[in-house]
């Protein structure tokens, strides 16, 4: 269980946000509501990219808001700039791993299959600059998910995709949110995302 009580940020004195909400492993939860009113800035919390000014953030009963970016259990996707340049498709996929000397042929084969559930084999070899916006996202993804950290981050990680595709990612990203015990909370201005993936909504209310 990802558990926000009374989460607590300020940009100045005149924007403030208070999150409650509890996520529970296995599941999705998307985030909706206009621009402005702190669906990337919940997601930039509980990443350690900001920090709030109070309240609590635990995950299965352990305090994770002091721990630093890199030591939290978390991964994310964003909506863009995901992807390192000079590395190929399949070495993003494993840096993100921690496996990019000399991986495992089995470590390769998990790889590998992600990308061909996700529609993009054959690009593993590619530079991301030699791909579209889409594929580009879905091997962000793949990196996200083959990181198998416990708490998943989708930051309109889906909009360079057309329907059809779209849900080809959510399937598989329910399958393994469900395999792995974990908890993904999704950013989306599409409603029909929520409805797909037949999951858990949270409205973010107007600015405090």
């Amino acid at each position: 269980m990802l558990t926000i009580a009374n989460l607590t940020f300020s940009y100045d004195a005149a924007v403030s946000f208070t999150y409650d909400m509890a996520v529970a492993a296995g599941s999705i939860t998307a985030l909706q509501g206009p621009s402005g009113v702190g669906k990337t800035t919940l997601l930039e919390l509980i990443a350690g990219f900001q920090t709030p000014t109070s309240g609590t953030l635990e995950w299965r009963g352990q305090d994770i808001a002091h721990l630093p970016p890199w030591e939290r259990p978390i991964t994310t996707v964003f909506q863009s700039d995901n992807l390192f340049e000079h590395l190929d498709c399949r070495d993003n996929v494993l840096i993100g791993m921690g496996a990019e000397n000399r991986p495992s042929r089995a470590t390769t084969d998990r790889v590998d299959a992600c990308f061909d559930r996700l529609g993009i084999a054959g690009l593993q070899d590619r530079l991301p600059g030699d791909i579209s916006g889409g594929q580009q996202q879905r091997v962000a993804l793949v990196r996200a998910l083959m990181r198998a950290k416990p708490i998943l981050l989708l930051d309109e990680s889906f909009s360079a995709l057309d329907w059809h595709l779209r849900k080809g990612c959510f399937d598989v990203l329910q399958d393994i949110v469900t395999a792995e015990n974990s908890a993904a909370l999704l950013v989306s201005h599409d409603e029909r995302d929520a409805a797909y993936l037949n999951c858990n909504v949270v409205k973010l209310g107007a600015t405090l």
